[in-house]
Order: C-alpha cells, then sequence, then structure tokens
C-alpha cells in the first residue's frame, strides 16, 4: 500500500513539476522554487521506488544474481560518477535546479553530453534495477528515462535556444544530447 502511494505521489510531483516547468520556459523564466523542489521531491521518491522493488527483488528477472550485481553496482556507480560530474560544473545549487541561467556550461563533461547528469542518473538507476534483478524497477527507471527524454525534446531546449541563442544552437550542434565525441561545427 505503502509502494502504491509512493508512485502516486511521484506521478503528482511529475505532473506538477510538468506544467510548472513549462509555464516558467514558456515565458522564458527560470524555475520557480516550489518548481524546482517538487521536482527534487519526485526524483527522491523515485530512487526510493526503485531502490525499494530493487531490494525486494520485485517482479523477478531470471538474470544470475552475480552478473547482475557485479553489472548493476559497476554501471550504477559510473552513473554517480557521471551525474556528480555534471552537477559539480555548475558550481551552484540554483544554477544546476534550473533557478537560474547566467550563462551556458559547455565545459568539463559538458563537452561530451549535454545532458550528463540526466545520462548518469539514468545508468545508476539501471545500475540499481538490474542489481536487484528487479523488472518492475527497471519499468519505473524506462518510464523516467522516457518522461525526461520528452521534457528535454520538448521543454529544455526549446528554451535554452531562446535564452542563449545562437551560443546554444552551436553547442546543440557541436555536443551529442546524452553522450559521445564533440563534433567540428563550421
Amino acid at each position: 500500500m505503502l509502494y502504491v502511494l509512493g508512485v502516486i505521489l511521484f506521478i503528482f510531483l511529475s505532473l506538477y513539476s510538468w506544467f510548472g516547468i513549462k509555464k516558467a520556459y514558456e515565458k522564458g523564466n527560470t524555475l520557480a522554487t516550489n518548481v524546482a523542489v517538487a521536482i527534487w521531491a519526485g526524483d527522491t521518491i523515485h530512487f526510493f521506488l526503485v531502490l525499494w522493488a530493487s531490494l525486494k527483488e520485485l517482479w523477478l528477472m531470471p538474470i544470475n544474481k552475480t552478473v547482475a550485481l557485479a553489472g548493476g553496482i559497476t554501471m550504477a556507480v559510473l552513473g554517480v560518477a557521471i551525474m556528480l560530474l555534471g552537477m559539480l560544473e555548475f558550481r551552484s545549487f540554483k544554477k544546476m535546479s534550473g533557478m537560474e541561467s547566467s550563462r551556458l556550461i559547455t565545459s568539463g563533461i559538458y563537452r561530451y553530453s549535454r545532458n550528463p547528469q540526466y545520462v548518469g542518473w539514468f545508468l545508476a538507476l539501471l545500475g540499481i534495477s538490474i542489481a536487484g534483478r528487479s523488472l518492475l524497477a527497471l519499468l519505473l527507471t524506462i518510464a523516467l528515462i522516457i518522461g525526461i527524454h520528452l521534457y528535454n525534446v520538448k521543454l529544455e531546449e526549446p528554451y535554452l535556444e531562446r535564452v542563449f541563442g545562437e551560443e546554444y544552437l552551436k553547442y546543440k550542434k557541436s555536443t551529442p544530447r546524452y553522450f559521445g565525441f564533440p563534433r567540428k561545427v563550421r
């Protein structure tokens, strides 16, 4: 029952966040504190839902336990490292949370990914799901990946194009959305 309430709360916070982000970005504004808090709360709840499903091995997948554990932990550690590298480039909690956008970040790991925080988060959640061999955790993670991809394409990228103009368009052409090597732009 508690798990179902967690899923419902996560869905509510996700919808609240989505519409708050959409409203702010359409007006060309940064995120309000209440929207940023809702995003962080939703992400935290989602993490605990994935972790709980994995620890309880809910909807157990037929994967060798040792292989799943080794591969999952490796993937999760790599994901956390990538996510932290992305977070550190912002050098500010407000910038990292979308509440401030003074300049476009293109250094460090942002040379290889326009979204390293998401890539890292996805890898960490996928790693936890695989380590726990939980199909439920994996489905929750895939749903989040799809939701964030849609958010990126529909809300964040158009906003960044409006705010940073040609600088972002050039960055967008030279740097992969999720991960890869930078391309030369003429």
